[in-house]
């Protein structure tokens, strides 16, 4: 098996060029033919950004050329998988096509990085041990991209409540002056998307549904469950209740944006109360031996010369 793993490593470095070198040919090809179909191609101008958006197109070209329903991502499976790519702050169309691309580049790459860096860099390392090492290569790339998307969600989750007060507040100062529901959150847009572009993107989405002809109630369900969070499914469900009731909708999140800065400052507390059992470890680990260090030397130096005298 050890005689084939030359001719192996080989075959896999040239497949992945190949592929990598396929699939840029392909790219700047159908670039080419857009470029000689237009009558007079405008040269954009060098900037800072230019790269970026050069790898974004491609990325684009290379995800509208992936079909997701063909591996198996189609039905129930499709929408869920759409749900926790929005939940995680990716609005995109080719979301899921890029979802694919991901896993398929890091299940190939990963392993074969792996496998290729234990054969050339740990020679005397046993065939069994680098097939280990692939193995748990292969599972961090199988679970990687969900793991990610899981992180993201959490992270977003915590930017929501901490942008949620202020933009009730901003409602607050909206519905008083006269604008109804829908146009509160419209004029609202702008200013939450300076503090969360991913809450700004939440709400275009609310104004778009709502738009279409979608009753509020059903856009403000589908707000809540894109935020997936508890202050959004309270909130959701505190402007269903104004808005079948036909109660103030100003009173209402007044007495809400007071409730939900009362919960920020419990948990603020509540961060600040665990701050002193999380500094133990570090105090015990780092600063105490130091301490002890610092105030016993002086005290071994002196015994070592008394008992070198005495000696």
């Amino acid at each position: 098996m050890l005689e084939i793993t030359p001719l192996l490593v080989a075959l896999l470095a040239f497949a992945s060029v190949a592929v990598i070198i396929f699939v840029i040919g392909r790219y700047l090809q159908s670039e080419a033919t857009i470029q000689r179909r237009l009558v007079a191609p405008v040269s954009p101008a060098p900037s800072a950004g230019s790269s970026e958006s050069a790898s974004s197109s491609f990325l684009g070209s290379l995800a509208s050329k992936i079909d997701e329903r063909k591996f198996g991502f189609e039905g129930t499976l499709r929408i869920k998988l759409r749900r926790e790519l929005i939940r995680a702050g990716y609005f995109s169309d080719d979301a899921i096509r890029l979802y694919v691309i991901s896993r398929l580049g890091l299940v190939l790459v990963l392993p074969t990085s792996v496998y290729i860096f234990s054969r050339i860099f740990l020679v005397g390392l046993s065939f069994y041990l680098s097939l280990l090492f692939v193995v748990v290569a292969t599972i961090i790339a199988i679970l990687g991209v969900d793991a990610y998307l899981a992180r993201r969600q959490k992270s977003l989750q915590q930017e929501y409540r901490t942008v949620f007060p202020d933009l009730i507040d901003m409602l607050v100062v909206c519905t008083d002056a006269g604008l109804s529901l829908d146009g509160a959150f419209g004029r609202i847009r702008p200013e939450v998307s300076k503090q969360s572009l991913a809450m700004g993107m939440n709400l275009t989405i609310l104004g778009a549904e709502t738009r279409a002809g979608r009753s509020m109630a059903d856009s403000l369900d589908g707000f809540a469950d894109r935020l997936n969070s508890d202050e959004a499914r309270a909130f959701v469900i505190m402007l269903r209740q104004s808005l079948e009731l036909g109660t103030d909708i100003g009173d209402a999140l007044r007495v809400f944006s007071d409730e939900m800065r009362g919960k920020r400052l419990l948990r603020a507390e509540e961060t600040a109360n665990k701050l002193p059992v999380k500094m133990v470890l570090p105090l015990g680990l780092f600063i105490f031996p130091v301490i002890l260090m610092v105030i016993m030397l002086p005290i071994m130096l002196r015994l070592m010369g008394v008992l070198y005298k005495t000696g």
